[in-house]
């Protein structure tokens, strides 16, 4: 597992409009260590939920950094591909303002 990488998301408890697409954005060292349980990711939305913090990722739609959530590892039940490195740097910069960083 990978930072930058767009996964499908098995929840335990399924919420009627809540996307089951996540990124992972989580350091490499937590997503190598194995042997911890979750990573962290963002929801990707089906559409452009108008913040500021959003970040279009094409072609799965937008992550949103106002989603951060650990991910159970086990949960994640199929990768669906990787975003840019742009995308990419656009999130760190919406992570950024979110955590005050």
């Amino acid at each position: 597992m990978r930072r930058g990488e767009v996964w499908r998301y098995d929840p335990v408890l399924s919420r009627q409009g809540q996307s089951t697409t996540r990124l992972i954005v989580s350091a490499e060292g937590i997503n190598d260590a194995e042997a911890l349980p979750v990573v962290f990711g963002v929801h990707v939305l089906d559409s452009d939920p108008g913040q500021l913090l959003a970040v279009h990722v094409a072609p799965w739609g937008w992550a949103s950094a106002m989603t951060l959530e650990r991910v159970m590892r086990r949960r994640l039940v199929e990768q669906l591909g990787a975003v840019s490195d742009d995308a990419l740097e656009q999130i760190d910069v919406s992570l950024r303002a979110v955590l005050d960083l």
